[in-house]
C-alpha cells in the first residue's frame, strides 16, 4: 500500500503543480505562435491539414475524445501496478523514471507555459472536444482545476512511450510488441484533437528517454553497491 500511496501522491502533485503553473495566458498564446511557426520552419506536418483530412470521416472523433479524456492516467496506473506486482525487481527503475519525468514536465510547465493548438486563431483547427465531446476541460481557461496552458511537454505522449518501453523491456512473448502501438495512437490522438503540437510530443518523448536513461544509471549504481556490500 505504501507504493500505491506514493504513486497516488505523485499524480496528485503533478496535477497540483500544473494548476500552480497556470495564470500565464498571454505568454502561453505568444509561445503557441512561436511553436506553430517553428514547426513550419522545421517542415513538420501541419496539424490543421491532417485534422481536415481526418474529418472527411468524423466517426472517429468521439472515440478519440474519449481516449484523450480517459486513457492517459488509468493506463499509466495499470502499467505501474503491473510492474509492482509482476516485475518487482524492476520497480525501482520504473518508479525513478516516472518521478523524474514528472519533475521535468513540471519544470517545463512553469518555464514555458504553452496554449494548445485548439486555442490558436487563424489556423483552421477545430476544438474537437468542445464540438463533439466529451471534453476534459468543461471550464474556461484559468477558471477551473486544470491548467490548459501546460501543453509543453506532452506527458500523454511521454508516458505512453514509457509504458510501451516498460512492457517491451520487461514483458515476455511476442505479444508485448503490440505495446508499440500505444504511443503511436496517443500521438495521433493528441495532435488530431488539437490538444498538442508535434513539438510537445517530441519534447515529451525526450523527457521520458532522458528519465529512463538516468533511472538506468541509478539502477546500476544501486546494484553495484549491493554487490560490494555482499
Amino acid at each position: 500500500m505504501g507504493q500505491a500511496a506514493l504513486i497516488a501522491l505523485l499524480f496528485y502533485a503533478y496535477r497540483t503543480g500544473r494548476r500552480l503553473a497556470d495564470g500565464h495566458a498571454a505568454a502561453a498564446l505568444r509561445h503557441a505562435r512561436s511553436v506553430w511557426h517553428a514547426e513550419r520552419l522545421l517542415h513538420l506536418p501541419s496539424e490543421a491539414a491532417l485534422q481536415r483530412a481526418a474529418l472527411h470521416w468524423d466517426g472517429w472523433v468521439r472515440v478519440a475524445d474519449v481516449y484523450y479524456v480517459g486513457v492517459h492516467f488509468p493506463a499509466t496506473a495499470v502499467f505501474l501496478a503491473w510492474v509492482w506486482w509482476r516485475r518487482q525487481d524492476h520497480w525501482p527503475r520504473v518508479r525513478a523514471a516516472i518521478i523524474l519525468s514528472t519533475a521535468f514536465a513540471l519544470i517545463g510547465h512553469f518555464a514555458y507555459p504553452l496554449a494548445p493548438p485548439r486555442f490558436l486563431s487563424g489556423t483552421g483547427l477545430v476544438d474537437l472536444m468542445n464540438v463533439y465531446g466529451p471534453t476534459a476541460y468543461a471550464e474556461a481557461p484559468g477558471s477551473g482545476p486544470s491548467n490548459q496552458f501546460a501543453a509543453m511537454p506532452s506527458l500523454h505522449v511521454g508516458w505512453a512511450l514509457l509504458v510501451a518501453w516498460g512492457i517491451v523491456r520487461y514483458g515476455t512473448g511476442r505479444v508485448r510488441w503490440m505495446a508499440v502501438a500505444y504511443p503511436v495512437a496517443t500521438t495521433s490522438v493528441v495532435v488530431l484533437t488539437a490538444n498538442h503540437y508535434w513539438l510537445d510530443g517530441i519534447v515529451g518523448a525526450v523527457v521520458v528517454i532522458v528519465s529512463v536513461a538516468l533511472s538506468g544509471g541509478l539502477e546500476r549504481i544501486v546494484s553495484r553497491r549491493g554487490t560490494q556490500g555482499a
